[in-house]
């Protein structure tokens, strides 16, 4: 059987509380403009001498306007977007304080003769295009054609007075043939803008739902690749420490090509268990919801990471300095974030130092940011690599050479975490001396 297409169970709304506020701001911009129109229309008028219109109407509608855009700009300014609906009220209260003043407008400058009239038609257009409802611009269209005919209504019982430089006609075969072509052409325009509209909303809905639907999938994928990563490291961490057992119980009893591929299992695990790390932090989503977090302080939990790589360091007669400063009282850190970012910087610094160097960790603070700073005598990066480092997967020329087995996420991982804190993290490196990496963040 044909596969169904997928269908949104979801409706999603085709704009936010901010965008419809920038539409609200826009139609303020755009009355701005028309007063500014309008004002050269009147002018126009005066300099051709057409007595016929009365100019002080005409010149407060324009104050009108004004005073109308001053009142809606102030409100704004004064309230943040928060609810979709309050903003689509906004909107139609505009377009209907619109329609009422072009109603004048078009009543001072001929009526149903008046060419303004025709500019109905462009609210037509903004309420197809805003309004997530076809019945809301049905009602726009609805007020278009009840003003407008209470308007010619009340010019042809001689309620208003018809303001023209022409005769004075009141035929009602004409009347009735004007308002008829205006009708079908208001709602012809709202059902062709709706129809248009809706179709297009309905593609957004589509891609928005099936959007939340690779999420899911992603995330799904994501757990899956947690709990394999997790698997996997238990069974490694077995290996490692049955080699470790029988290196130091058969110690002096061991050939030396036997010690030395003992040695090299042992690195090898110890690379493998890196890796798995580095892949499990990469699966590591921010934005995802987890629970609330475990805070520790930073200068106080750094001892406790440093222990597990000082064996390590050891076999490679490695160093390890610690100038931890006296940590300011209150601040904290994500603790599985610092422990990502500290083990993935030692764990570089040890992985890519020679036999016999120095790793310094050094942390400092002053008065607005906490800083970490870890130092090797390692291999160093070239400064044209330095900036392409942080990317996934990349690795330096050298540090190929020296280290065959990586990911290249280890300072990928460190920049996502470090700002995901709203922290930074700056690299100083020179070929054969080695490298200093340094976070800070700003203090809590």
């Amino acid at each position: 059987m044909p596969k169904e297409p997928f269908q949104p169970s979801i409706k999603y709304s085709f704009y936010t509380p901010n965008s419809l506020r920038r539409k609200n701001l826009w139609l303020i911009n755009l009355r701005w403009a028309s007063s500014i129109a309008l004002s050269i229309f009147i002018l126009v008028l005066f300099l051709f001498k057409l007595e016929n219109y009365p100019y002080p109407a005409l010149i407060g509608i324009v104050v009108v306007l004004l005073v109308f855009n001053s009142l809606i700009l102030f409100y704004l300014k004064k309230r943040n977007p928060k609810y979709l609906r309050t903003e689509e009220n906004i909107v139609f209260a505009q377009i209907v304080v619109d329609y009422i003043l072009l109603t004048a407008l078009t009543h001072f400058t001929g009526g149903i003769d008046s060419p303004l009239h025709l500019i109905y038609l462009f609210y037509i257009i903004i309420a197809s295009v805003i309004f997530e409802k076809k019945y809301q611009a049905f009602i726009i269209a609805g007020v278009a054609v009840l003003l407008l005919s209470m308007l010619v209504l009340m010019e042809y019982l001689q309620i208003l007075s018809h303001y023209s430089n022409g005769v004075k006609v009141y035929n009602i075969s004409d009347i009735i043939i004007a308002l008829s072509v205006f009708y079908v052409t208001i709602f012809t325009s709202t059902y062709i803008g709706v129809t248009l509209m809706m179709r297009h909303k309905k593609v957004k809905n589509l891609i928005f739902a099936q959007k939340e639907e690779l999420e899911k999938t992603d995330k799904e994928k994501m757990l899956f690749f947690r709990f394999v990563s997790h698997e996997l490291k238990s069974p490694i961490i077995a290996v490692q420490s049955a080699i470790n057992v029988v290196l130091d119980v058969m110690d002096n009893n061991l050939k030396p090509k036997a010690r030395d591929m003992l040695e090299r299992g042992r690195k090898r695990t110890v690379q493998m268990i890196d890796i798995l790390k580095d892949l499990v932090s990469l699966s590591y989503e921010e934005k995802e919801e987890k629970h609330e977090p475990e805070l520790v302080v930073p200068c106080e939990h750094i001892p406790e990471v440093i222990d597990y790589y000082r064996p390590i360091a050891e076999e490679k007669n490695i160093q390890l300095i610690e100038t931890i400063c006296k940590q300011r009282k209150g601040f904290q850190l994500d603790k599985f974030v610092f422990e990502n970012i500290i083990t993935n910087m030692i764990s570089n610094a040890v992985r890519y130092t020679p036999n016999g160097g120095k790793v310094t960790i050094k942390t400092d603070l002053d008065d607005d940011y906490w800083y970490l700073m870890i130092s090797d005598t390692g291999i160093g990066i070239p400064k044209e690599e330095q900036k392409q480092i942080f990317k996934e997967f990349y690795r330096a020329g050298n540090a190929k050479k020296f280290e065959a087995v990586g990911t290249g996420l280890g300072m990928s991982i460190i920049k996502k975490m470090v700002e995901q804190e709203n922290g930074e993290v700056f690299v100083e490196s020179e070929i054969g001396k080695g490298s200093t990496f340094t976070v800070r963040f700003p203090l809590k």
